[in-house]
Formats: structure tokens, sequence, C-alpha cells
């Protein structure tokens, strides 16, 4: 499968210069080197080194199995309109090896036309309709957090703000009760930090997956066998060519829209703040226009791209920016780099709200593309349209923490000092 293999001495090799060196000394270990992320956030100057000198950069580690990595938007686009060719089922995931059996089977896992059948199973509850019908009770929540800080002067805002709003929206959604939302933020923690022993129960996100598979299993039996009105049960009576899914097919999906469905948006809403407070002159903007949220909000999903990569496998030799790519090779489409493209976007490591045009890839794209990115729009829409004119004063009171992971991350911690309107 590989076109080079790793040599019996622990030495890295690159395809595209020949260059050789000990793992330590890798050029470019940054960019899948959690413990990195959790220190300084995402290696934004390394990476634009990748998209500058090599943006189809055949990556090799002894830690997981090579990629070509891809840091250019026009290629991450490419790929991504061409499922036929460029695979999702073999690895999903970088720190998962080719072939890796996982008890998860969601959407990011499955290619047409399964993939097509599930995903239109789903769609109804994710039409701008839909979704539009949820902002009255986004808005109703969103108040009610921003009251509940306003009379304090500090709080650490991931937890307290940052999470909740998503959290709650999705475990309504799904109909899980109130009692077992922090049960539902823990086992997202367990799977998305794994390596984060301030987070995760544990540093096996293997277990977590196990676990969390469990809880929702039994969601879907519990509706299977008493369907209700939420969208656990649309899930779990969905059929595809007339049969009901699977328990595990309905678990994966449960689990996927329990995780992620809130998980990146609360990155990105925290995330989002911490680019106002340090870029005060674009918070005055949006003060000044709330009219701009929509689009402060679309900045915020291209700077902070919580979920940074996803890989692909080649079903048949096939060729990327001039780079012959071979049948059987993993590609890495790294969203992160992709949105700070200096032939993308202007500028783009400075965050401006009115940012336009802004045609990031923080939801990826192509038929894989996130199926709840309008859900996450519009809620952080809410957020910050309840709590930016509501703004007197905030800024740090303390560093940012990040988490330790460098698939899907974000901060872990905001600390800030503040003066909100009650």
């Amino acid at each position: 499968m590989f076109a080079e293999s790793r040599n019996s001495c622990g030495f890295y090799s690159n395809r595209n210069t020949g260059e050789v060196g000990l793992e330590s000394g890798h050029p470019y270990n940054a960019v899948f080197d959690a413990e990195y992320w959790e220190k300084n956030g995402a290696p934004h100057d390394m990476l634009a080194t990748l998209r500058r000198e090599q943006p189809v950069y055949w990556y090799e580690s002894e830690r997981f199995e090579p990629v070509w990595l891809l840091t250019r938007r026009k290629d991450i686009e490419f790929v991504g309109k061409k499922p036929g060719t460029f695979l999702s089922a073999p690895r999903t995931v970088y720190h998962n090896p080719q072939g890796h059996k996982s008890p998860l089977v969601g959407l990011p896992q499955m290619d047409a036309p399964k993939h097509t059948q599930h995903r239109q199973a789903m769609q109804l509850w994710f039409t701008p309709r839909a979704i539009r019908s949820l902002e009255d009770r986004m808005s109703a929540i969103a108040a009610e957090l921003i009251d509940d800080i306003a009379s304090d002067e500090r709080c650490e805002f991931c937890a307290t703000v940052g999470a909740q709003l998503p959290l709650k929206m999705i475990c309504e959604l799904l109909g899980i009760p109130r009692e077992q939302e922090s049960l539902v933020w823990q086992m997202t923690q367990n799977i998305f930090a794994a390596a984060d022993p301030d987070l995760a129960g544990s540093n096996d996100a293997i277990a977590g997956v196990r676990t969390a598979m469990g809880f929702c299993a039994d969601l879907a039996k519990s509706r299977q066998a008493s369907p209700t009105e939420d969208f656990a049960s649309t899930i779990a009576n969905a059929e595809i060519d007339g049969q009901r899914l699977s328990v595990q097919d309905a678990a994966s999906h449960l689990m996927i829209m329990i995780s992620a469905g809130h998980d990146t948006t609360a990155s990105a809403i925290s995330g989002g703040l911490l680019a106002l407070i340090q870029n005060p002159e674009q918070l005055h903007k949006l003060k000044q226009n709330p009219a701009l949220t929509d689009s402060a909000v679309n900045e915020m999903l291209r700077y902070v791209t919580p979920t940074t990569n996803f890989v692909r496998t080649a079903a048949a030799d096939s060729e990327i920016a001039g780079v012959k790519i071979a049948q059987g090779e993993d590609v890495c489409l790294h969203f992160c780099a992709a949105n700070r493209d200096e032939e993308a976007f202007e500028d783009p490591q400075a965050f401006v709200i009115d940012r336009s045009p802004n045609k990031h890839l923080a939801f990826g794209i192509g038929p894989h593309a996130c199926i709840g990115q309008l859900l996450a729009r519009i809620e952080m829409q809410a957020l910050f349209r309840e709590m930016v004119p509501r703004i007197e004063h905030v800024e740090l009171d303390g560093d940012p923490e990040y988490i330790r992971a460098f698939w899907v991350t974000g901060l872990k911690k905001l600390p800030i000092r503040y003066s909100i309107v009650t």
C-alpha cells in the first residue's frame, strides 16, 4: 500500500524531497502532535510553510500510518468533491490505521450509496425550515446563559457558557433529559479529548467510544420500542430499502449527533469570543453593527476550525496538483490549513468579522460536508446576538488553555473578566 516503507532504524523519508531524518526531528512534527496543540494552539506558521513549499506532502511518522497531507483549499476541494475516487470508509481519521475496526459506523465512515441513503433518512431535521423553527428556543437559552453570568465579574467561559447552548439544544432535539446533559458532555470528552487528563475520564479513546455506543444503543432500543417525536426516534426507526436500521447503525448516528453535534460548536463559540477579545476593534465593530453577526460567526468558524482534518483513501490511481497518488494511499484533508490559505483568503491570519468572500471549509466540502452545519451557525448567531450588545467590557482573566488534541480541538479554558448589562 505504501509507496515507501519506514526503515528499521526508525527514520522517516519524504517522497517529495528525499530528505531523511529522525522522527523527533521531523520538520513538521507539530501538525499531528497533541501536546504541541495543547501548549500553542494550531501550528499555523508550519502549515503556511507547507502550503508554500510542499502543499501535497508525503507525511510519515513512527506513530501513525503515512498520508499525503493537503494544506491548500483548492486541493482539498478537489478531493472532497470526488467521493468515488477518494473514499471515507477505509481510514476516516489520521490516528487510526486503514481497516481499523470501530464499533462506530456513522456518516463520516460511510461511502455511497450507503452514505447517501443514511444521510437522506436524517436530512429533514436539518432543513433551513426545521432549524429556523428552533431559533426562539435557542434565543431563550442564550438569554438565560448570559443572565446567569451577568451578575458576576468573572467566569470560565468554555464550561459556563460556550458548551451550554449547543449541549442543551442537541439533548433537547434527541429527547435526552436535562439531568443527563453532564453525562453527554463527559462521554464526548472521553472520545475527542482522550489524551487530555483534565477532560477525559481515561486516556483510552476506544473505551470511550464503546461506553458512548452503549449509551446510544440503549437510547435507540428505547425509541424503537416506544417511539416519540424527537430526533432520536427518527434515527432509531429510519428505514433503508424497507429495513429498519440495525441497533449499531442507529447508535452510531446517535453518537455522532450527541458528540459532534455540540462539541465542535462549543469550541467555535469559545474560540470566537477569544478572537473578539484579542481583536477589540472587531468587537467594537460588531457592537456598533449587530447586522454583522452572521458574517462574524462565519469568520469565527474559519478562524477556529474545530474539526481540523479528515482522511480519504484513493480508490484508484489519481493526481493532485501534479503529484501522483497511488491506489490505496491515504490523503489527509487539513481544513485548518485550508482556512488560512493565502490563495483563498486575503490576509488569512487576520480575524475580520466582515470578511467577504469567506468560503471556508470548517464544515468540510462535498457530500460529506457536516449535516448539522446550519444548526451550528444558528446556535452561534443566537448566542452572540444576545451577548455582544450586553457586553460593556470583556478581557482575559488568565491564560487561555487548549485541549490536548490535534483532530477535534479548541479551547478547554477561557477565563474572562467582564461587565455585562443585567
